[in-house]
């Protein structure tokens, strides 16, 4: 019975087609897009980046992000679980910053702007390009994430890079 309700589900469940075509996830994320996520303490090791010095981190809790499925930033719509509807924007690389993707997941009650962070120097150009962008900053393994509205940003979690924005 397991078998004929998965055979039931396609790829196209959580990404439509001009998603897929523009920023491809890889098959990890989608042969473990079913699974559901486990909360994770997201505390990632002490990295140094060739770029510059993080901010300090100033709060950590664990998230619901399954980082695991995380190899590039096609994966982040589906780590993050938005929905098809709306589809998921992606900002190209620019002087400003590494490419990004913006969709509301299941775990905000907004739309959020996330990166892939592969390396410390991802990492760093990602929550540079994070603060730019957005009031509230968190980074987990492999993704950082911006939003503009909830201070919390719903139950994301993770290293909280620029809380103090919200008292602004």
């Amino acid at each position: 019975m397991l078998l004929a309700v998965l055979t039931a589900c396609g790829s196209s469940d959580f990404a439509s087609a001009s998603q897929s075509t523009t920023v491809k996830p890889t098959a990890t994320a989608t042969a473990t897009a079913k699974s559901k996520a486990k909360a994770t303490a997201t505390v990632t090791a002490a990295t140094t980046s060739t770029l510059g010095n993080l901010p300090p981190v100033l709060s950590r809790s664990p998230s619901p992000v399954d980082a695991a499925v995380i190899t590039s930033l096609g994966d982040l719509p589906t780590a993050f679980g938005c929905p098809k509807v709306p589809e998921p924007i992606v900002i190209p690389a620019s002087d400003a910053g590494p490419a990004a993707v913006v969709c509301r997941g299941t775990f905000a009650d907004e739309a959020l702007f996330l990166w892939f962070a592969g390396d410390p120097d991802a990492k760093y150009l990602a929550v540079q390009a994070a603060m730019a962008k957005a009031r509230f900053v968190h980074a987990g393994r492999g993704w950082v994430a911006g939003g503009m509205i909830d201070e919390k940003m719903g139950s994301v979690g993770g290293e909280v890079y620029k809380n103090e924005a919200a008292k602004k």
